[in-house]
């Protein structure tokens, strides 16, 4: 996407989380941990559906791959894999600097800006992570 688009399509996600009337509540790669999910039931809508309603997020739910921005203004890319293993191998090809594992789906957050000068770039957060984690573990159960 051109840069000088970015701006407007941040806008417009903002206005329609308005009008949906969402609302709520340097990481580290985490995996397993959700306990009872089952990953034949997940599904990115509702995975999406939940990081928007309950967890402040701002993402455009799909199937298996959700684009968005995190409460903190980190834009993102969650990708669903079929299972924690395939999730496991494609995320060991993957910069850990720029990426996060949670579940079966890998968080891409390679491309954001510096919050100021000097810093590195900006990151999604283990609170953030957490939330994610949530949200797969609410569609799978």
């Amino acid at each position: 996407m051109p840069q000088h688009r970015l701006p407007l399509v941040l806008a417009l996600l903002l206005a329609l989380a308005a009008l949906a009337g969402c609302g709520g509540g340097g990481s580290k790669s985490s995996s397993g941990g959700g306990g009872n999910v089952d990953i034949s039931k997940l599904n990115g809508v509702t995975i999406g559906d939940c990081l928007n309603n309950d967890e402040n997020f701002l993402v455009q739910p799909s199937e298996k791959v959700l684009d968005g921005m995190s409460p903190a203004g980190v834009n993102f890319t969650l990708t669903l894999y079929k299972d924690v293993a395939a999730a496991q191998a494609a995320f060991k090809k993957k910069n850990p600097k720029t990426t996060a594992i949670v579940e079966n789906g890998i968080i891409d957050f390679r491309g954001n800006p510096s919050p100021y000068k000097g810093a590195p770039p900006a990151k999604i957060s283990k609170t953030e992570l957490a939330a994610i984690r949530t949200c797969i573990d609410k569609a799978g159960s």
